[in-house]
């Protein structure tokens, strides 16, 4: 099934259980907002159709309105932003969805076009925003897949740090470097633990490459730091661009050079560059939340994640910082949520999102992602807990909501199927739920991840938090740290009280040669985690220990009827009830590995 397609089909499936709502309003690209939104008359902009439902839903606060957009690709100039007018009522549900059987995307990129051959299979096209300077991307797709951006080596674990200065700017390797990485946003790349740092190059030499901000999270000692012995390979240099699929942007001319494979034509090829940043944005306020919106089969895709000013330094789980003794951060999200209550995402896709893909902030409840594909995404595929927004105890990485009612509260996450979540932050995770409480993460679907799959807490010791009562049941995780280490395919951390890890099926947590640190485990309980009830999960197939505590005792836990190394063909109805539910497997899963 061709990508997106599976969309259409999972949403004309579930609007044909929709109760016909009192009004419905169309959207389409050859529309106009002078019409009247109705089929035979709809409106081009979802601004306009979002205008009109504030005035359906004041003139007849009782009766649902659903919003139907026709397919196509709407680029959008700036991200979607709902507020509380936006809302439904008690009784009246407000729905986003695409028209049955059509795809819809919501892009926040832009398709380049006008490629010509240069010589051999390069192929160059013109982006007249990076001459000017106002744009320059990290990301780029290519017939829906995320290209390569030009790198150096192209082998994993072929580079390796020899010296490092006393201000972990400077490095030396041994193996000579290509010439000209200087002046081109040329990255350094560096493997930590179970986090990577992302520095801009400013000077190199044939051995030696200086950065233009320190390498790691300073403070933390060689887990989080550049250190000698670690991998790191260049990423986006002309120098580098010496394989097929490769890309590079000279922001000095404002040319965009790929690299194709034989036999290929990129003028027939469709490429996506983003500009934005998010592609919706839901705000509410703590009197007034957003309620009762929701959005169905829809593509939400294409954002761009600029590397901070400081660097990418990456602490865990999509967290950046520059020390222990400086505040830290979170990764932007494509779709950002806060104070957002009793809303929906879906059977939609998020795709080929430059940080991370969904986050709920403080004062979001009762939410809901569901049989929602999630893939290609730079960093957190859903992040419940995000504290990009709102006050907070301190600046720490670990730190709790400042007022203990912001915390994000019963929101689920269900049946989606989630991979190659990571993609630039090799630390991210598919799912993480911190500092939030009664979350239900079931049923879900989670490979093809550089680190853990389900990260669950955010507190290194015992002390309470709002992170409580977080259930996680049901998940099938396999095929995870396929590049870090010290991670696992359920990890945990931090004093949880009333939390349930249930009938989770866990195998294939791989080990890479190169990666630098603790073991790669199945269930992870890592320091200070306590208060847990385990019950009849399955778990084998990892490189470490199927079970591995550290910094926490047995007996911190209740324990019943777990299977550790266990054979999975006498355990079925475990292994067949994790993952996916039926419906949810036939639509979203043509990979579903039982």
């Amino acid at each position: 099934m061709p990508p997106g397609c599976w969309v259409a089909f999972a949403a004309a499936l579930l609007l044909s259980a929709v109760p016909v709502p009192a009004a419905e309003l169309y959207v389409a690209l050859d529309g106009n907002d002078a019409n009247s939104g109705a089929k035979e008359a709809p409106f081009r902009s979802i601004e306009r159709a979002r205008q009109a439902v504030r005035e359906q839903v004041a003139a007849q606060p009782r009766s649902s309105v659903l919003v139907l957009l026709r397919g196509g690709v709407y680029e959008l100039a700036q991200p979607l932003t709902f507020g509380p007018e936006d809302s439904g009522t008690e009784t009246c549900a407000v729905t986003y969805a695409a028209y049955p059987g059509e795809t819809v995307v919501l892009s926040g990129g832009q398709r380049i076009a006008g490629w010509k051959r240069a010589e051999g299979n390069r192929w160059t096209a013109d982006v007249p925003d990076a001459k000017s300077g106002k744009r320059f991307f990290r990301q780029l797709t290519v017939n829906d897949r995320r290209a390569v951006r030009a790198r150096w080596p192209n082998e994993e674990g072929a580079l390796h740090i020899m010296t490092v200065s006393k201000d972990v700017m400077t490095f030396t390797f041994e193996r000579p470097l290509p010439v000209g990485l200087a002046g081109e946003a040329a990255e350094l790349v560096v493997y930590e633990r179970w986090s990577v740092t992302r520095g801009l190059v400013t000077s190199s030499d044939e051995h030696c490459v200086t950065t233009a901000t320190p390498m790691g999270w300073i403070g933390h000692g060689a887990a989080t730091t550049a250190s000698r012995g670690k991998c790191a390979f260049i990423e986006h240099a002309r120098a580098c661009l010496d394989q097929p699929g490769e890309w590079f942007l000279d922001r000095t001319n404002g040319v965009i050079t790929y690299l194709a494979v034989d036999g290929e034509d990129p003028s027939s090829m469709t490429f996506v560059a983003p500009v934005l940043e998010q592609v919706l944005r839901i705000a509410g306020t703590h009197d007034q939340p957003v309620r009762n919106l929701h959005f169905r089969g829809l593509c939400l895709e294409h954002t761009d994640f600029p590397l901070p000013v400081q660097g990418y330094r990456e602490i865990q789980s999509a967290h950046y910082g520059t020390s222990m003794q400086e505040r830290t951060f979170v990764q932007p999200v494509g779709v950002e949520c806060t104070f957002v209550q009793g809303c929906s995402f879906e059977l939609c896709r998020l795709a080929h999102l430059g940080a991370s893909g969904i986050g709920f902030g403080q004062g979001c409840r009762s939410n809901k992602v569901v049989g929602c594909s999630i893939e290609d995404i730079g960093g957190t595929g859903v992040m419940i807990g995000w504290r990009g927004k709102g006050n907070l105890q301190s600046g720490e990485h670990s730190a709790d909501w400042l007022d203990p009612s912001d915390a994000p509260a019963a929101n689920e996450v269900a049946n989606c199927h989630i991979r190659q979540c990571g993609a630039d932050s090799f630390g991210a995770v598919g799912i993480a739920a911190l500092f939030s409480a009664d979350t239900h993460i079931v049923h879900n679907l989670i490979h093809d991840m550089p680190y853990t799959g389900i990260s669950i807490g955010f507190r290194w010791d015992t002390s309470p938090t709002t992170q409580a009562r977080c259930t996680v049941e049901y998940n099938h995780i396999y095929d995870v740290m396929t590049k870090m280490a010290d991670g696992g395919g359920l990890y945990t951390l931090g004093y949880q009280p009333g939390t349930v890890l249930r009938v989770n099926h866990i195998h294939g947590v791989r080990r890479n040669p190169y990666a630098n640190g603790a073991g790669n485990n199945g269930l992870y309980l890592d320091a200070g985690s306590k208060g847990f009830l385990i019950e009849d999960n399955v778990v084998y197939g990892a490189a470490g220990e199927s079970l591995f505590l550290n910094e926490n005792q047995h007996d911190w836990h209740t324990w019943k009827n777990n299977f550790f190394d266990a054979k999975p063909a006498d355990l079925l109805k475990v292994v067949g009830e994790a993952g996916l539910e039926p419906a949810y497997r036939k639509i979203l899963s043509m990979n579903y590995v039982p």
